[in-house]
């Protein structure tokens, strides 16, 4: 009988049975690589930075309340807590920060029990009404609560950022050494301006700064600040604490109110109006977080109460 397994079919049959042993997704039909990244959902997005910068390309982010939202009152869609759900880890501000952060951890677990929950905040001391506490968990009083805000200190997004770090280590040790890398260079870059805004502080002091929401009071604490906020444990003033704070403003020579982007400008509006100032918007939940840090620093040195 003929051979009919020419020199030809031989190489085109040896070649198949070549690919056919290549180990499981190292090829792919769709041209994708079999490059993994970890997937990160994180509460707002300044914390989108420090872990981009610190996870680079092997990092897949979802914010779960978008610019321009409030993070103590924000409901996310269900597609995206669906697509969260999805994530390898959910980096929190914080258990007992924001009610709406515990309630979406437990959403995301229930719906993922593989879901990792790093607290980010591990290390950093809480501050309540100006007041810096050791443990907030069982050295507080009944109903008291610690301020949520921490990321408003470049101190604290240092120890956020090195947790974030050490998570992205034990999910992925392959890349321990860029991780630590990255880690290395962001922190510089945030002691750097730590540095630069204590720098100008110190020779500029504004006075009394006012603002419509208390998110500020880990960057006064940073830079021995006195910050005035118009809100108090979120209720709008009353009217007669609002002419107290418009006696303050004409007191004190305060010619701006500082309100943020994702709260009404009606009560700064009226003080400004008052005292003769003006309104400016400040947004703690940028997403372009050492920058806009550098901003609203300017914004305070430069039009607080001389």
């Amino acid at each position: 009988m003929q051979n009919r397994f020419t020199p030809s079919l031989v190489a085109a049959v040896a070649l198949l049975f070549a690919l056919l042993l290549i180990a499981p997704g190292c090829i792919s039909l769709d041209g994708d690589d079999t490059k993994k990244e970890i997937r990160v959902a994180v509460t707002i997005p300044p914390q989108e930075e420090m872990v981009r910068e610190i996870g680079g390309e092997h990092v897949e982010i979802f914010v779960m309340v978008p610019p321009g939202s409030d993070p103590h009152t924000y409901e996310p869609l269900p597609a995206l807590v669906a697509k969260a759900a999805e994530a390898d880890m959910y980096l929190t501000l914080g258990t007992g920060l924001l009610p709406v952060e515990d309630v979406l951890a437990s959403r995301l677990e229930a719906m993922n029990p593989d879901l990792v929950i790093v607290d980010s905040s591990r290390g950093i001391t809480y501050l309540r009404n100006h007041e810096e506490t050791e443990d907030w968990s069982s050295g507080m009083e009944t109903g008291e609560s610690p301020d949520p805000h921490i990321w408003l200190s470049l101190r604290n997004a240092e120890i956020m950022s090195v947790n974030t770090r050490d998570a992205l280590i034990i999910a992925d040790p392959a890349h321990e050494k860029e991780y630590r890398e990255n880690c290395d260079r962001y922190t510089t870059r945030l002691k750097e301006l730590d540095q630069r805004i204590s720098d100008a502080f110190s020779g500029n002091t504004p006075g009394i700064i006012l603002v419509t929401h208390p998110a500020w009071a880990y960057f006064a604490r940073d830079y021995d600040l006195e910050m005035v906020a118009i809100e108090h444990e979120g209720k709008e003033p009353t009217a007669k604490e609002l002419e107290a704070l418009i006696v303050l403003g004409r007191t004190h020579g305060i010619r701006v109110v500082f309100a943020e982007a994702q709260e009404s400008t009606r009560e700064a509006e009226t003080i400004a109006r008052e005292i003769g100032g003006t309104v400016r918007v400040i947004d703690p939940l940028a997403g372009d977080y050492l920058a806009n840090m550098e901003r609203v620093s300017h914004a305070f040195m430069e039009t607080g109460a001389g």
